[in-house]
């Protein structure tokens, strides 16, 4: 496959396309209509969805699960979609946030990053790498971790997300590498629902002050949408019994959890063109020491910088073939100065930097045929123009660097097709070639069976892999990693057999069965002879597991979703052993609950987390944790107050560590607030 030639005719197609005449209406890979119609009923504009009957929210249409819209009850997965009221009412605050509230889904903190584990399978040592997030369809995993950042990282203000669409399962047949266990799509609110100027302030425990100015409309035809917001919190101070020395100040790390980011966005829509920059960067303090830093030296810490630009273009061809267009160039870089303790005494002052800058192009064609099939056919490339990883070593000023991995390339093709009125197969299948690591065929297959209208079952099977990024074949870390130039990518086959029962208007229930088998897997383990940290494809693992979720909806407003899952993970090994930081028990609570006259909205965000073990195979106690937001409208909708209790009953927990910390557990927060001020104009 000629890799160039590929981009430069998605290129012309986009020159060419544009000077097509206006077209009629297409839809985007944020699932919302394109060439001016505002009235998708994905969207959902006109109604709230505490506001939607049951019923009706199960006929919401999402994209992500076949990058074509449809009802969820059609989709080939148990899809989960989280709303911008919804994340209002709960008082999310951060992705990892409204992540951890999807059922079978549970989030680690390292006080860095943010790590989320799916259905068993949480890894200590993986970078968020087997989750492809996404932002309007774009990517933005990067492309040296393949790291996908959730926490105040993201590079996305959380209040300019219109809806979250999750889709658990392989991914790959339609996504490619990354695309493992769940595709995550954050998709943006757009101009036409903003309508004018609005701001917000969010003060908060540990010293956070937050703030946003937003403007959104219509110019001469022209859309468009311009929003920047910061964050600065002072953090807290943390106790580390590993650490509790007086030479350590007694295991407490003074002034080292706090962290500033700064979000931007502007967006340009025109007919069918579309034009998104996207500008994320924080600074945090690391207060853990980890990778052998000195305790409590505030020189730790994680500069993330991440930003896009991202062109995509919606045409009909012949009034038949619906034509998506995108091309879009990212840059993304990690700067993390560290103060390791020098053999003789004193702390160095190093430099780790990761740099990476990519190309990508997708071209992709849809349309029904004979109103029984829904094809559609794409390609997609990447060009890898940086991968950069450099650690600088005073004061012998030694300096690693990493070359990049060249192109990748892609083509897919899937098929809808309606057997009869209440049975429709969904197949696809997926090829993607690495310049330098063995390519990988992945399929899908979806059988949706509707043998009473309100009633579907949804028989599952697909395939999926993570080809190994750049950081785990040639780590450059100060003499941490050491590299493995003989990875080979990761697989895992899933069966899933899903049930959703419509029970009247205001009931449903849904159960999953579902079934993963891991070969391959790359793990992170210490190389006793060389000392070292090392890559390797070391392992097997297997999850089975159940979850059953309800829902209920009555009167004006009120809503409860419950959901229970149980997952067994082991490592495919005879012993069966049970795999690290993967819980069996997990159980959600969602509520909404309207007070004084419909005025006054109080939200319970509660979770349950079973007994976790650590890399040394130390339990974790389970724990509940139940977050209360108070959120009210005022003005004619024109303004927002809330107020947010976190852990409200104080709950003391701690996440497992990770293999680069030198903790095996990790203390989490305590009970703390956040209130919250919007105003439109």
């Amino acid at each position: 496959m000629k890799s160039g030639y590929t981009l430069a005719g998605l290129i012309a197609c986009l020159v060419i396309t544009f000077a097509l005449p206006s077209a009629a209406q297409t839809v985007g890979p944020d699932g919302d209509s394109a060439g001016g119609d505002s009235k998708s009923k994905s969207a959902q504009e006109a109604k709230k969805a505490t506001d939607l009957s049951l019923e009706e929210l199960a006929d919401v249409e999402v994209y992500s699960a076949s990058k074509h819209l449809q009802r969820t009850s059609e989709a080939p997965s148990s899809v989960t979609v989280i709303t911008r009221d919804e994340i209002q009412e709960y008082g999310y605050r951060t992705l990892a946030e409204i992540l951890n509230s999807v059922r079978g889904f549970y989030i680690t903190y390292d006080r860095n990053y943010y790590y989320l584990g799916v259905r068993g399978f949480g890894r200590l040592g993986d970078w968020n790498s087997r989750i492809l997030v996404m932002i309007d369809g774009h990517r933005i995993n990067n492309n040296v971790y393949d790291q996908a950042l959730l926490g105040y990282e993201f590079p996305l203000d959380v209040d300019l997300i219109e809806r979250v669409e999750v889709v658990p399962g392989p991914g790959s047949a339609l996504y490619g590498s990354n695309a493992f266990f769940a595709v995550i799509n954050v998709i943006t609110r757009k101009p036409a629902q903003m309508k004018g100027i609005e701001l917000s302030v969010e003060p908060g425990s540990y010293g956070t002050y937050g703030g946003r100015a937003t403007y959104g409309g219509n110019f001469k035809g022209v859309e468009m949408l311009f929003s920047g917001g910061a964050t600065n919190s002072a953090g807290q101070n943390l106790f580390f019994r590993e650490f509790d020395t007086p030479a350590n100040n007694n295991g407490v790390a003074v002034n080292a959890d706090g962290f500033d980011d700064v979000h931007a966005l502007a967006v340009f829509g025109y007919r069918g063109l579309t034009v998104e920059v996207l500008f994320g960067s924080r600074d945090k303090h690391i207060p853990t020491a980890a990778f052998g830093n000195e305790f409590n030296d505030p020189r730790f810490q994680a500069i993330d910088d991440q930003a896009y630009l991202n062109l995509t273009y919606q045409h009909v061809i012949a009034g038949k073939w619906q034509l998506f267009a995108r091309t879009s160039w990212d840059d993304t870089s990690l700067t993390a100065p560290q103060a390791p303790p020098l053999p003789g005494g004193g702390v160095a002052n190093d430099d780790f930097f990761v740099h990476g800058d990519w190309w990508t192009g997708e071209l992709r064609l849809s349309r029904n045929l004979a109103e029984k099939h829904t094809l559609t056919f794409g390609t997609e490339d990447r060009d890898n123009v940086r991968q950069k990883q450099q650690f600088y070593i005073a004061p012998t000023n030694t300096t690693f660097l990493s070359a990049p991995s060249g192109w990748i390339d892609a083509i897919y093709a899937q098929d809808e097709f309606a057997i009869t009125s209440k049975l429709t197969l969904n197949a696809g299948v997926r090829y993607d070639h690495y310049y330098d690591v063995k390519g990988s065929t992945n399929p899908r297959l979806g059988l949706i069976y509707h043998p009473w209208t309100r009633t579907s079952v949804k028989m599952l099977y697909g395939t999926a892999f993570r080809a190994p990024s750049p950081f785990e074949l040639s780590p450059v870390a100060g003499g941490t990693f050491e590299a493995n130039p003989n990875l080979v990518p990761e697989t895992v086959r899933t069966m899933e057999g899903v049930v959703e029962q419509q029970l009247g208007r205001r009931f449903q229930l849904s159960g999953d069965v579902f079934q993963n088998r891991i070969k391959n897997l790359i793990t992170s383990e210490f190389d006793s002879s060389a000392g070292l940290l090392v890559y390797r494809n070391a392992q097997m693992a297997n999850a089975t597991g159940v979850e059953a979720e309800f829902q209920a909806q009555w009167a004006r407003d009120w809503r409860v979703v419950t959901s229970f899952t149980y997952t067994d993970a082991d490592d495919g090994s005879p012993a069966d052993l049970k795999l690290p930081n993967s819980p069996r028990h997990m159980a959600k609570l969602n509520l909404i609950a309207p007070l004084a006259w419909h005025r006054l909205f109080a939200g319970l965000d509660a979770q349950y987390t079973g007994i976790r073990y650590t890399l040394t195979n130390q339990p974790l106690g389970s724990f509940p944790i139940f977050n209360l937001t108070l959120l009210t409208h005022a003005l004619g909708n024109r303004a927002d107050f809330s107020a947010s209790l976190y852990n409200a009953l104080n709950r003391q927990y701690s996440d497992p560590g990770r293999p680069e910390d030198a903790e095996g557990s990790i203390q989490q927060d305590g009970r703390n607030f956040r209130v919250k001020m919007t105003v439109r104009f």
